[in-house]
């Protein structure tokens, strides 16, 4: 199902092997490890936005699958507990990604997601779609 590696391996797409930025940088895995605090007092309704703060050297603590050459959408495939997405308490597996900090992501490849949510900052805006699967 279209998922990279981005834990300083190849970078290669690889539909087996979660993928996760360095330590220094927001960890991502495609299956995406997102590393933020978020602050959300409601969760994700069926088309809105969460807002999350990362922690100091932290990823937002998700995965992420999907992409335009998947010809499905950017989805979170897993949360990590303890971090900052897992904090916000309005976002779940299984969610689409529709934008981050207003770069639209409808029609992203896998790639282009993860660098998206890599460049956000400390302070990410994401505008997602509830998929309960």
């Amino acid at each position: 199902m279209g998922k990279s590696n981005h834990s300083g391996n190849n970078g290669s797409n690889n539909s087996s092997q979660p993928s996760s930025a360095g330590a220094s940088g927001p960890s991502i895995h495609s299956s995406e490890n997102l590393s933020t605090g978020m602050n959300a007092s409601t969760p994700l309704t069926s088309n809105g936005s969460v807002r999350v703060i990362k922690s100091d050297n932290n990823g937002l603590g998700i995965s992420i699958k999907g992409g335009r050459e998947n010809r499905m959408p950017i989805l979170i495939s897993k949360i990590f507990r303890g971090m900052a997405a897992d904090s916000a308490k309005g976002l779940y597996v299984g969610d689409a990604i529709l934008s981050v900090n207003g770069e639209d992501l409808r029609d992203a490849t896998h790639e282009e997601a993860v660098r998206a949510l890599k460049r956000a900052g400390r302070v990410v805006d994401l505008e997602g779609k509830k998929n309960r699967l």
